[in-house]
């Protein structure tokens, strides 16, 4: 019986799946009863179909939109208000009409249209030739049904923007298809793993189209602000067209040029800007002193004189607002120019070094597209030859000591540019960071507190990320004791000193001390010496994982406890000692305790070897994230033996 149910709910789901009517107002008895998304529970509303259908006509891209979405709860009414950007620019590079949109409702199981009227539908200026059009979807209610239909045009056939499967909400059909014309190649550029794994793919007669089912929604996960970087996407570059037909064949010529002759192109826009010339940025720092006994030290001197004498704003990105000219007397820039103005100090000083442009994470690209397009590149680096060995600089972070790079930049590779020789590279960015948290655990015999005296090291990364909460702190003239979470102290905090040390050793040091009032007088002394861990709390607590698990960089943290036991005091119960990881070991846990006379010592290392990890090994990673975080917060009880001797 059981499993003759089971068939048909397959059956059903099958019949659901396959059904998928795009004509307005033709719902399935599916759709109608739909009430939960049975792969996301909690969904405020789904998307029951998405799809997109591209052709060409003459020198425009036409895509027609469908949706169709349902509102599941309260929550779900949010989604009757779509917004569409777009870019019109000064020439309509983009255009959308034939919009067409209506709402379904249910009354006493009937179902009730009623058509978007021209009020509910229309175009707003974002400016910078942005627009919106916006659908505002009248008396939404948890039940309703809600559809809409565009077309958009695009004068751009360079690139052509394609598909996102993905949306803010679960989509349970998702296809795009493109028919193409036999006069323009283009190359097929599919990211995501689902869209090599499970991509349903149809080809006939130069129609080409990919269908995804049952997706999870988009949205920001811990340990993951990079998504657009591996949502499910097609896109295409042209990479030829057709220029004439003769009788022994079509005549085609390239679009794609070579990395040599993109590199050579960029090099050529920022000579034309100036940053290749290098007497204006010598002459500007004719008055600062920037020699050395070695280029890295010429290097470092150069760096925090851009750093300390130019503002850092604007929009990180390849090309430039202002001329080298511009920038000297502005003393003002995005992080892209005063890299390149700091290429030009460097040159000047006979130090060899190149741009590279990389694709910076968040940007839409988990990889480089081994095809020579440029708007895969969002940033740039410097690739500098410091006394013979390879250095990556960066200005991107106003706070940042000489040779950090910004973590967004840590990418796999990028595009070194240099004349008649640009090409693709590896980047590897080494560093070492970690973070050391020892505590000494003492019971004052004077003022009866058990005080707990804490040193916290953050080395490289992690020093950095603590000193911009010190800075913001200090900006808004707030005290450092703001840093901690003070509800979950249940103790007194003090004495909070910070000593930033990253430019000479590369850590910063935290002190700062925790006291329990009266325990003297407490016949068991409870405490918990690891709270201060980032891993002390999971944050993990999602059932399921729709992307990888991205910490960031490899490192590790240590935890030190050494625990005075006072005279008349017995160890009651401490944590045991374990060796915790999931398979592969990306992910380490040890702890281990050790007595010595009077003296207990307890060791914790969590050391994150591989800092991407898939989210087919999320439940795996949920629980032992879990466990560690139990392990942290097991307290120490010391218990009262004898009064102390007098």
């Amino acid at each position: 019986m059981k499993k003759l149910f089971f068939l048909a709910f397959l059956a059903l789901l099958a019949g659901f799946a396959n059904a998928q009517s795009q004509k307005m107002g033709d719902l399935s008895p599916e759709e109608i009863a739909y009430t939960e998304v049975a792969y996301e529970p909690g969904s405020s509303a789904v998307m029951l179909v998405a799809t997109a259908d591209s052709k060409f006509f003459s020198q425009i891209f036409e895509t027609l939109h469908f949706r169709r979405i349902k509102i599941l709860t309260e929550a779900g009414k949010e989604y009757a208000d779509i917004k569409i950007r777009y870019y019109r620019g000064d020439k309509g590079t983009e255009e959308i009409y034939g919009e067409k949109a209506q709402i379904i409702n249910f009354v006493n199981g009937k179902p009730v249209i009623t058509k978007l009227e021209k009020e509910n539908i229309f175009d707003v200026d974002l400016g910078d030739g942005y627009r919106e059009k916006r659908f505002v979807f009248p008396d939404a209610q948890v039940g309703s049904i809600l559809e809409y239909t565009y077309r958009k045009a695009d004068k751009n056939l360079e690139f052509l923007d394609g598909w996102t499967f993905q949306n803010a909400m679960p989509t349970l059909y998702s296809k795009y298809q493109v028919t193409m014309i036999p006069q323009l190649e283009y190359k097929t550029i599919g990211q995501g793993s689902n869209f090599f794994t499970k991509a349903e793919r149809e080809s006939n007669n130069g129609t080409y189209s990919w269908t995804l089912r049952n997706l999870y929604s988009l949205k920001e996960e811990p340990y993951m602000k990079n998504y657009r970087d591996y949502v499910d996407r097609v896109e295409f570059q042209l990479y030829r067209y057709q220029v004439a037909a003769t009788t022994s064949g079509a005549e085609w010529k390239d679009f794609l040029s070579t990395w040599e002759k993109l590199g050579n192109e960029m090099i050529e826009y920022y000579s034309m800007k100036g940053f290749y010339r290098t007497n204006p940025i010598e002459k500007d720092a004719l008055s600062i002193d920037l020699s050395g006994a070695n280029e890295t030290e010429k290097a470092r001197k150069a760096y925090y004189y851009i750093r300390d004498n130019f503002t850092n704003e604007g929009v990180d990105w390849i090309y430039t607002n202002q001329t080298l000219p511009q920038l000297l007397k502005s003393k003002q820039g995005t992080p892209g120019e005063l890299i390149l103005a700091y290429m030009g100090l460097l040159k000047s000083m006979g130090i060899s070094c190149e741009p590279v442009l990389i694709g910076s994470k968040g940007y839409g690209r988990s990889s480089i597209v081994p095809y020579p397009f440029l708007n895969q590149f969002d940033e740039i680096l410097l690739l500098a030859t410091l006394d013979g060995k390879p250095q990556f600089l960066d200005l991107s972070d106003p706070l940042a000591p000489f040779g950090y790079v910004d973590l967004d930049k840590h990418v796999s590779g990028g595009l070194l540019l240099k004349k008649n020789q640009s090409q693709l590279i590896n980047l590897e960015i080494k560093h070492n960071s970690s973070e050391m948290i020892f505590s000494d655990v003492i019971l004052d015999p004077e003022s009866g507190e058990l005080q707990m005296n804490y040193n916290v090291r953050s080395s490289y990364y992690e020093g950095l990320d603590q000193f911009h909460q010190v800075d913001n702190l200090k900006k808004a003239e707030k005290p450092l004791t703001d840093m901690f979470d003070m509800e979950e102290l249940e103790m007194e905090l003090r004495n909070v000193e910070v000593e930033n040390l990253l430019e000479e050793k590369n850590y910063l040091n935290t002190k700062f001390q925790l006291a329990i009032a009266g325990a003297a007088d407490q016949d068991m002394l409870v405490f918990n010496p690891f709270k201060f861990s980032s891993f002390s709390k999971n944050p993990f607590t999602q059932d399921f994982r729709v992307f990888p698990v991205d910490f960031g960089y490899s490192f590790q943290q240590s935890l030190v406890a050494n625990i005075h036991i006072p005279e008349g005091y017995e160890m009651e119960d401490y944590p045991t000692d374990e060796v915790l990881t999931i398979d592969g070991a990306p992910l380490i846990f040890t702890f281990k305790t050790e007595q010595i006379g009077q003296l207990f010592k307890v060791n914790a290392k969590i050391e994150v070897r591989q800092p991407l990890i898939s989210s087919e090994q999320y439940v795996d990673l949920k629980f032992l994230m879990e466990s560690i975080a139990n392990k942290l917060n097991t307290p120490v009880i010391l218990k009262k033996t004898a009064k102390p001797n007098p």
